[in-house]
């Protein structure tokens, strides 16, 4: 819902939100999906398919905007703030039910994070939601948020210390309560039901649910079918609920190609359109009546890293070639050896830009153009590899390491992603003009990750992590803190030298810090001009030779009203309020 305060933000330069038309109740949107999930346990799942199967079913106490990135009232109102910024008191709506008529209450959002911070339960969202405090030993340790049942509707949060993203901790899916509490709570200290429970082969009866749609069908390797969760808490304009649509349908396809043949043969109404698809899809757009948007850049980047570090199997095997990987003005050699322009028009069909630093511009709110950039240029390349010591001495085009073996190395990317194959063979290209030997092996992506993330464990042999260089890339989005994982010396995604007792080089302490303090900001233009300067130093660094940056471009059927596209959403973010041109009911 917008007022006359909300469009008022368009001469302070924010982005406002097209208004809604109230709608007619009926028919329905399909889509498709590569790979059924594993669960139907939100709280469990670790994987796409999985999430993106029960993300619908599920609401939070406060929601990002995907259009004009504000938060905004989901179950609760916003936040009350105390002064000192660590506590924090959401009050939920009246009458709120889940789909099966029982009440939704403070009783569901303790219970949740009862779960999620338990030790014995296996999630993703534990981590993400604690919070750094020093250790008393010169270091820091992470502990959970405090929260307490104030009355039915009232939830109280106490942060350690000022937070300032603490509203993406908060923003986490509520978990039904009376009916999964049997689950989690059997007095076993050591083990518990709930991490199995709502697995693939649940009867969709079971699940409740509280946003727009329950799950009505599943049929594995076919079909998902949604319908409208009669008491979902949003309301259209004239106090209508919502959905307007009667149904989405999700049909489950093998690959992202036949993603792109169901759309083409009418069976879908929604597609996340590929860049090698993008002229087969757009030269149907009339025949079709559907729409191809190019929502501008997406949030994800790509990149191609080092692996850094000293212990690895692959560095003790070839330490003089891991010293040069060491070596920023080899990395920076590197980046300038890479034409991303050529990447972008041939690879990605010119829809992608060049990319230089941890933050796509789709980052409206955090995004810094002052990241040096190491451009296309082959003679600075040459004259960095030359300031390192690299020569030529038997003439034979690739350039020796002081024991006298060729600069040689071998990139690894997930086969299933042809645009990352399409980079790679660009860049071993780009790199042998300069005189390195780089050649290039394609993995499936589960042997990718068994070779990148491994956790050292006290008392065991260190991982190998055997791999020597990697093209991958990261979907970011729009709080840089999320990113903290990958950044963070101590990070499991820091993948030069992951899970770090403390930082092996002063430019990663610098980010620690910087990582540290940005969190505790709370005046938002000091987060900026903090997180601005780490994605300086991450430029200056390049831990990732960031290579481009992808447009998002979705094609939709002309057949829906409440269209709203948007780079951080897609054509579809808020299908609870899109409908049917065509629909005619007045009532659901």
């Amino acid at each position: 819902s917008r007022t006359d305060a909300d469009l008022a933000d368009a001469q302070t330069g924010k982005v406002v939100e097209p208004p809604s038309t109230p709608g007619k109740y009926g028919g329905k949107i399909t889509d498709a999906t590569a790979g059924d999930p594993k669960t139907f346990n939100l709280w469990v799942s670790a994987d796409a398919s999985s999430s993106g199967a029960v993300s619908p079913l599920y609401s939070a106490l406060i929601e990002r905007n995907a259009y004009t990135l504000e938060w905004e009232d989901a179950l609760a109102e916003l936040p009350k703030i105390s002064e000192d910024g660590l506590t924090w008191t959401f009050q939920l709506k009246p009458d709120l039910k889940w789909s099966d008529g029982a009440p939704l209450t403070a009783d569901d959002v303790i219970f949740t994070l009862d779960v999620i911070y338990d030790p014995k339960v296996q999630t993703n969202f534990a981590e993400s939601m604690k919070v750094d405090v020093p250790d008393g030993k010169g270091g820091f340790k992470r502990v959970p948020v405090g929260y307490k049942k104030i009355d039915d509707r009232t939830v109280e949060f106490k942060f350690p210390t000022q937070y300032a993203p603490a509203r993406d901790i908060l923003s986490f899916a509520i978990a039904p309560k009376h009916k999964l509490f049997k689950f989690w709570n059997q007095g076993q200290p050591t083990k518990t039901a709930f991490n199995p429970v709502w697995g693939a082969n649940v009867d969709v009866k079971e699940l409740v649910s509280s946003g727009p749609w329950i799950l009505t069908q599943y049929v594995p390797g076919q079909r998902m079918v949604y319908g409208r969760n009669p008491n979902y808490w949003k309301k259209d304009e004239q106090g209508r609920p919502l959905p307007y649509l009667d149904q989405q349908v999700t049909l489950i396809v093998p690959d992202f190609n036949t993603t792109t043949l169901k759309f083409l043969g009418g069976e879908t109404d929604v597609l996340g359109v590929q860049q090698t698809d993008y002229k087969t899809v757009k030269a149907q757009e009339k025949k079709g009546n559907f729409t191809v948007r190019n929502l501008g850049p997406t949030s994800s980047t790509h990149y191609l890293g080092f692996n850094m570090n000293m212990r690895s199997k692959p560095a003790k095997a070839n330490p003089e070639l891991f010293k040069l990987f060491n070596d920023v003005r080899f990395r920076q050699a590197v980046s300038h050896a890479i034409d991303r322009e050529k990447i972008a028009r041939n690879v990605f069909e010119g829809l992608a830009r060049p990319g230089y630093g941890p933050e796509s511009p789709a980052n409206k709110l955090f995004f810094s153009p002052d990241v040096p950039k190491f451009e296309y240029d082959l003679d600075a390349a040459r004259k960095k590899l030359a300031e390192i010591g690299l020569k030529d001495s038997n003439g034979d085009g690739v350039l020796e390491l002081p024991n006298g073996k060729p600069v040689k190395f071998n990139i690894i990317t997930n086969v299933e992603n042809k645009l990352r194959v399409g980079q790679a063979t660009t860049i071993v290209a780009d790199l042998k003009k300069i005189g390195i030997d780089a050649s290039f092996t394609p993995l499936k992506f589960s042997a990718l990750i068994s070779r990148v993330d491994n956790k050292p464990e006290p008392g065991k042999p260190y991982p190998p992590f055997d791999w020597e260089a990697m093209l991958l890339g990261f979907t970011g989005g729009v709080e840089p803190n999320n990113g903290a994982g990958i950044w963070k010396s101590s990070g499991n995604l820091h993948q030069w030298e992951p899970y770090q007792e403390k930082p092996a080089r002063p430019w990663e302490a610098e980010i620690d810090r910087l990582f540290r303090e940005g969190a505790q900001e709370m005046d938002e233009t000091k987060r900026k001009a903090i997180y601005a300067e780490f994605q300086k130093i991450v430029g200056q660094q390049q831990p990732f030779i960031y290579t481009v940056i992808p447009d998002r471009i979705e094609a939709l059927k002309n057949k829906y009203g409440n269209v709203k596209p948007s780079a951080t959403g897609g054509v579809a973010w808020n299908i609870d309020e899109m409908y049917d041109l065509k629909a005619t009911r007045d009532t659901p």
